[in-house]
């Protein structure tokens, strides 16, 4: 099963918070010609032609600690992506935590689908969903989406990054940031201006929680295709690019919240001279 993996002494755990409609593959890749998909039709397409991607999370275990990283859809209903709900809270309490376990909480980037279970109400006031854990939070994303013109248009940055700071158990990283011993952020802007991802190194062995640095596994082969939600493009491909590269030549162990159900953790291998995805 690809929805586990060890990195050394830590553990990684893959959920999937909340599955949306497939979309038009034109309507999550506007650049990107509905021919160029062809060959990726068994492993990223509907069988009518539609892009299925997944909102997920992860958890990270060693020694004891537990380290979510994003915190997916949210409890839902949503009607903008077909009534669908969140699983975070089954998920954790079918595998024995409970949100006084986690220790931090590591968001990638400031969109909706990874920021949602950040909160929860409690006798009508919104406290912290995991309340032992500081939440690291990128501070160029910090700095962009509370703009008030960008705010303005932004519930989900409302309702689920802003009561962090007033509850104070937030924490603003921007490079590279210690979250343990084993468990590091790599700043790869473009996607947003201060998307993050998560690095394992542990014993010797090496694994990355990539955020949305790619969505579909087309995009390991096709690393210039770029989504159409992309804040910058051009930069977006060159942390896609320079950051795959290194993947693959470290044999890192790579873990996708977008991906598909036991397909989300693998490596990036090169066969014939092109890079493809190996499932665990």
């Amino acid at each position: 099963m690809s929805d586990r993996a060890k990195v050394g002494d830590v553990e990684i755990m893959a959920f999937i918070d909340a599955t949306p409609p497939p979309f038009e593959t034109s309507q999550f890749f506007p650049d990107v010609p509905k021919e160029k998909w062809e060959p990726y039709k068994a492993e990223s397409l509907t069988a009518d032609g539609k892009l299925q991607v997944n909102f997920g999370f992860f958890v990270l275990r060693s020694h004891g600690s537990i380290v979510i990283v994003d915190t997916g859809l949210g409890p839902g209903p949503f009607p903008n992506f077909g009534g669908a709900r969140g699983a975070l809270a089954d998920h954790l309490h079918r595998n024995g935590i409970q949100p006084q376990d986690v220790n931090a909480v590591v968001i990638t980037h400031l969109h909706g689908d990874h920021i949602g279970w950040n909160m929860s109400m409690s006798g009508g006031k919104p406290q912290a969903t995991f309340p032992r854990a500081k939440y690291y939070i990128p501070r160029a994303d910090w700095d962009y989406y509370t703009k008030p013109d960008v705010l303005a248009n932004n519930a989900a940055v409302k309702d689920s990054i802003l009561p962090l700071k007033e509850l104070n158990c937030m924490e603003l990283v921007g490079g590279d940031h210690t979250v343990t011993p084993e468990i590091t952020t790599l700043s790869t802007p473009g996607h947003t201006p201060g998307h993050t991802c998560v690095l394992i190194n542990s014993q010797g062995q090496k694994g990355i929680v990539v955020g949305d640095l790619f969505h579909t596994i087309a995009q390991v082969t096709e690393r210039e295709w770029n989504p159409g939600f992309d804040w910058d493009k051009e930069q977006s491909q060159k942390s896609r690019v320079g950051v795959m590269e290194r993947l693959e030549r470290e044999g890192f162990t790579v873990a996708g919240g977008h991906l598909p159900v036991n397909r989300s953790i693998g490596k990036i291998v090169r066969l014939q001279g092109r890079r493809y995805w190996q499932v665990i």
